[in-house]
């Protein structure tokens, strides 16, 4: 880490300095940078200073995580476990950045966004704590899309970071509206600073890996990017994971469950991550099933990643009871960020201007918050994304 000069203060060392700086959440950091040129350095353009920064906070569990929602006329980012989702709360802040941004994964405080993607193309990485951009060179779809002058789109997306080589590694997967029509699987390293299509072995996704007519954002943990796999015919449903480091493909086992799987709503059924309370990560996935006149959304957690048998029920709610607090049908929900402790944030898919939170304890009647309105009635939303805020970049 730097120790170039801090401060003139004689009575405290500029190590010193260094240190309780690095015990700082974000944003007062922003705003001390502007102390001093020295400071400025340190905190917007030492590498060093911020890896240390997200490794203690790591560490101490003391990471902020945000939402970041994006519109077809703004970005906002959103404290998730603010007590109210009033439009005017403080929690909820205006982002300056370019329009018409697709949010398509998130990792260590960095954001994988594509700008003005409907017709055009334009990746970058970006750190909307600090607001450094790395624009990314176009993949192949994207060049074979402007070739033949035709549409091309996102299907599956992620953003991940592979720790025994210091990369972020990207994964896409696209569709080029050609004739003959073309799919597209490619990964981008940020140590290459190159894309490159990878062929795909074992579990082929392609032809029954689309079973949403929107974008998916992979779920990130153990470096690996995790999807709903509802497979077709008797075949019971499985998580596939892309593994960042090894690039290929494997499944996660499903849960268990009991009673009659007729019951299960594949077309509700999410992949999740959670942050444990004590430190560390599971893989969650959410489902909606008929019981008795109730339709219960469910959330399990993995306790030991990979493990079936780890599987278990985090908590569950009835809809009707969420349906009634809203004034309208839950069908349609994206649970974008759940937590141990029973808080849920969902995005209303048909409902796309809204986002709610629900608070769930033991057998009491789930809570939910005032809808957040997103937009007044002339756009939509595009994305809703989770990001922790952190200092971290990766120049070219």
């Amino acid at each position: 880490m730097s120790t170039k000069k801090l401060h003139h203060n004689r009575d405290l060392p500029e190590e010193i300095i260094v240190q309780i700086l690095c015990r700082l959440p974000i944003k007062p950091l922003i705003r001390f940078s502007s102390v001093s040129e020295q400071w400025r350095s340190l905190i917007t353009a030492d590498p060093q200073f911020a890896q240390s920064h997200f490794k203690l906070a790591s560490d101490r569990k003391t990471l902020t995580q945000r939402l970041l929602i994006s519109t077809n006329y703004e970005l906002r980012s959103l404290d998730p476990e603010t007590p109210s989702f009033a439009d005017n709360d403080s929690s909820l802040s205006n982002i300056t950045f370019h329009t018409y941004s697709n949010l398509l994964g998130s990792c260590n405080g960095l954001v994988f966004v594509d700008v003005d993607g409907y017709e055009n193309h334009s990746l970058s990485l970006w750190n909307p704590s600090t607001r450094f951009e790395r624009k990314l060179p176009d993949p192949y779809f994207v060049s074979v899309a402007n070739t033949e002058k035709v549409r091309s789109e996102f299907d599956r997306t992620g953003l991940g970071y592979v720790s025994s080589t210091d990369d972020y590694k990207i994964f896409i997967d696209a569709d080029v509206f050609c004739t003959p029509f073309q799919t597209f699987l490619e990964i981008f390293s940020s140590r290459l600073n190159s894309w490159k299509r990878i062929q795909v072995h074992g579990h082929d996704p392609p032809s029954s890996f689309r079973s949403s007519t929107t974008t998916t954002l992979g779920a990130l943990t153990n470096e690996a990017l995790h999807w709903f796999y509802p497979k077709v015919g008797e075949e019971e449903p499985t998580i596939l994971a892309f593994d960042l480091a090894k690039e290929e493909f494997r499944e996660v086992p499903f849960p268990t469950f009991d009673g009659d799987a007729d019951d299960i709503d594949v077309n509700q059924m999410g992949v999740q991550v959670v942050s444990r309370e004590g430190g560390g990560e599971c893989l969650c996935v959410s489902i909606t099933r008929r019981r008795g006149g109730a339709n219960l959304m469910e959330f399990w957690v993995m306790r030991e990643y990979g493990v079936r048998e780890s599987w278990n029920v985090l908590f569950k709610f009835d809809t009707n009871d969420v349906s009634k607090s809203l004034g309208g049908n839950l069908h349609g929900y994206e649970a974008i960020f759940v937590t141990e402790g029973g808080t849920v944030i969902f995005r209303l898919r048909w409902d796309r201007d809204r986002v709610v939170r629900i608070e769930c304890h033991g057998e009491a009647e789930p809570v939910c918050s005032t809808p957040l309105t997103v937009n007044d009635g002339d756009g939509a939303v595009y994305d809703v994304i989770k990001y922790n805020e952190t200092l971290l970049s990766v120049p070219n």
